[in-house]
């Protein structure tokens, strides 16, 4: 890729010894124009070795901006595993609970009387190999899916940044990122916090068949070993798919389809509710004793798809105190106190001792958890080009 530069000096005499040089940078490339001025104190005379001091800072940031790297869902799918994206969120759980992040709830751009919204998830995490700063852009169109020609509902796309500079370095798109970190994230809390029951586990349920319910049922099939995975969708067809599909992918049939949720949850070891229900479809009087669910959907709350009594009977932990002072509040109004986060779990600060405890990660997904996918992939994007 080719470019001109253009540099016109103009020197303005505004008091008695001192000048100021204006450093105008037109910068051709292609057919995109980036223009720059500089205004820079500069005293006696002018020296090359002066206007290089002055102007090669601001030429290399812009430099940066100018060949800042875009790395797109085809390109994340190519360098992306199950193995180092299950590190990176066990790694970002446990800085969260170590104090060893920046972040808030996530923020929301309601647009009018539609149900899109837009949601800014900034975060800063301080870790040797997932480190970054960074800040997820979603959107969340629903009719999306209704167009003549189909769009996906839920698109995303992360900004790095120079953690010292504050420089963008890339933008990377945050779509696959985010079914894959929300899975391994339930993967994680799964490991942890049932740990002593996963080897007894036989039965998984995934409670909605859509791209969560996938990618869950993929995310787990890699990390552990049911004998049954069950499936329901409230459009019956969906899941049958989903269903055949795993089933030809792996060369098995242990993916069943069930008719109803209790169906689906009854005696099941370990259960996936990825909905977007605004009303329960997870009851109390249908979870076994010491079972563990994962609550990933999002209806009208984050907690909207699990029954309220469920809440009260269960052990609930948390990815991060912030989002849920935040995001379930309505469930701490109502009286439901939170076990703790994940990442003191991790650590072993928090312990699970009652092995008939039902258990609930409630996930809500952090900016913190995009940072350390957002680097991990800009990494392995470098370290690629590099060997090129």
């Amino acid at each position: 890729m080719t470019f001109e530069s253009l540099f016109t000096l103009n020197l303005l005499n505004s008091r008695p010894k001192k000048y100021f040089v204006t450093l105008i940078i037109c910068f051709v490339l292609q057919e995109n124009i980036l223009s720059l001025s500089l205004r820079a104190p500069y005293q006696n005379s002018i020296k090359g070795e002066y206007l290089i001091d002055v102007f090669i800072p601001q030429f290399t940031a812009w430099r940066k901006i100018q060949n800042m790297i875009y790395i797109d869902e085809e390109t994340v799918l190519s360098l992306i595993n199950w193995d180092k994206t299950f590190k990176a969120m066990e790694v970002a759980m446990k800085r969260v609970t170590e104090g060893r992040v920046v972040q808030s709830a996530r923020g929301r751009t309601k647009i009018f009387d539609k149900p899109d919204i837009l949601l800014t998830m900034p975060g800063y995490l301080e870790d040797g190999e997932f480190g970054a700063l960074g800040c997820k852009i979603v959107t969340f169109f629903p009719g999306n899916v209704e167009l003549k020609t189909p769009l996906p509902s839920v698109n995303a796309n992360i900004m790095l940044f120079d953690e010292n500079t504050g420089i963008i370095k890339g933008i990377v798109a945050g779509t696959e990122i985010t079914k894959w970190r929300t899975a391994a994230a339930s993967a994680v809390a799964t490991k942890y916090i049932h740990a002593k029951k996963l080897a007894s586990s036989k039965i998984l349920a995934i409670v909605g068949a859509g791209e969560q319910g996938k990618v869950h049922a993929e995310c787990f099939k890699h990390f552990f070993d049911f004998q049954e995975v069950r499936i329901w969708n409230r459009t019956p067809s969906r899941a049958h798919s989903l269903a055949e599909y795993l089933n030809k992918k792996y060369n098995t049939n242990i993916y069943k389809v069930n008719v109803s949720v209790e169906e689906c949850v009854k005696e099941a070891d370990v259960i996936v509710s990825s909905t977007n229900s605004s009303v329960p479809v997870l009851m109390a009087d249908w979870i076994k004793a010491g079972a563990h669910i994962n609550a990933v959907g999002a209806g009208k709350t984050h907690h909207s798809e699990v029954q309220e009594k469920l809440y009260f009977q269960s052990d609930v932990y948390i990815d991060h105190w912030e989002g849920a002072k935040t995001e379930l509040a309505g469930l701490e109004k109502a009286g439901v106190k939170f076990k703790g986060e994940v990442g003191g779990v991790i650590r072993g600060d928090i312990k699970t001792e009652d092995e008939n405890k039902i258990t609930i990660f409630q996930s809500l997904g952090m900016g913190v958890e995009d940072c350390a996918m957002a680097r991990l992939i800009f990494d392995l994007y470098e370290s690629k080009n590099t060997k090129m």
